[in-house]
């Protein structure tokens, strides 16, 4: 039987280092292998059913977690920003926004209902974690398979980050206004 296991049903012996390990490592079990080198295959688009919509576009996940905002720091900008990106075929804009949450953060979430969008049509929805996050970490690992352009994952408060933060600084406003729309 791996360590891992063992560590997990001897929860009395663990010392706060390794309880943290374990829920990491729960954690990224959660998230769908985010913490394997290797890319897994896509998981299927996941929508709530009564915020389903077929709009095309391209698009991005708020998740809300309490009073933080998950984001991403882009490699190349050294900026942080929501997950989201470029609409791959004839996609919806909400599985858009899964797949690039997806493909940045290895983070299966459910989106849901539209929040708004930039002026340049860039779809902005509210999006769901399922588990347990945001209680005991602010820091998420990069996937391998993401690290070209991620370059850390982690929860933010929307209000404390200075403009020049911001991957596209106009956008700062409208993400601190959608953080207050959002579940």
């Amino acid at each position: 039987m791996p360590s891992t296991i063992r560590l997990i049903w001897a929860p009395a012996r663990l010392n706060t280092n390794a309880a943290l390990r374990i829920k990491l490592l729960v954690a990224c079990t959660l998230s769908l292998m985010a913490c394997t080198p290797e890319r897994p295959a896509d998981p299927m688009c996941r929508v709530k059913e009564q915020t389903k919509e077929a709009t095309p576009g391209n698009a991005a996940c708020l998740i809300k977690i309490d009073k933080w905002l998950v984001t991403i720091g882009h490699r190349h900008s050294g900026k942080l920003d929501l997950p989201g990106g470029l609409r791959s075929g004839q996609e919806s804009a909400q599985c858009t926004a899964h797949r690039e949450t997806w493909e940045e953060t290895g983070f299966n979430v459910e989106v849901g209902r539209f929040l708004g969008a930039n002026e340049n049509g860039f779809r902005i929805y509210a999006c769901q974690l399922q588990g347990n996050f945001g209680h005991d970490f602010k820091t998420f690992p990069v996937p391998e398979w993401a690290t070209t352009e991620v370059s850390s994952i982690q929860l933010t408060d929307p209000f404390e980050i200075q403009i020049q933060q911001w991957r596209f600084e106009e956008e700062l406003l409208l993400i601190r206004r959608l953080f207050n729309q959002a579940d």
